[in-house]
């Protein structure tokens, strides 16, 4: 299956996605595209936040605000993550550790809750303070099809995959997928 997973890295175009795919020490693929317009909104927050704490607690001392403001952007970015993404996150997890029944279940809450909550994937440079260009319930689709693929279950994974492409039709990942899986069976 390690076609699909160079696959998947040459999806995204990214050097960087090559090289982390080159140096995994699972076999298990990490994509990351980032949306840089996304990154602006979050530098203006946490300059924001930085202002702010200088003009109410620390009017003295510029430089120590500025450490306080980036550590509270910070706990806000990794706390917010924990809290809305614990699903996805335990999902890659147990990918990793090679538990893809357990992990396609834990893509499938992800992918519910970020359908009952949409705005918080719409809006995620804001309310997770996550710059990626790909959604998370496009990543959780994608993981369920891969996972699905792991398991030899290659009907449900191209399901799987299509049903991504029908929801993002500009998905390189599912789209990765469905070429490499068809190919397969030829």
């Amino acid at each position: 299956m390690s076609g699909l997973l160079w696959l998947v890295a040459w999806a995204s175009r990214s050097s960087a996605a090559l090289d982390s795919y080159r140096s995994m020490s699972t076999q298990t693929p990490i994509v990351r595209k980032t949306a840089w317009v996304y990154v602006i909104p979050q530098l203006l927050l946490m300059f924001g936040l930085m202002v702010v704490v200088w003009k109410i607690f620390l009017p003295d001392d510029f430089r120590r605000a500025s450490v306080y403001g980036a550590i509270i952007y910070l706990i806000y970015s990794f706390a917010s993550k924990s809290l809305l993404l614990k699903n996805h996150r335990r999902g890659i997890y147990l990918t990793k550790l090679e538990a893809y029944h357990e992990a396609i279940d834990e893509f499938r809450l992800s992918y519910e809750f970020l359908k009952r909550y949409p705005w918080l994937d719409k809006y995620r440079f804001i309310t997770m303070l996550d710059s990626s260009a790909v959604s998370y319930r496009e990543m959780a689709l994608c993981n369920i099809a891969y996972s699905q693929a792991q398991l030899k279950e290659k009907v449900e994974a191209l399901q799987s995959y299509r049903r991504a492409v029908e929801e993002f039709p500009e998905s390189e990942m599912a789209k990765s997928g469905i070429k490499y899986l068809e190919s397969e069976r030829a």
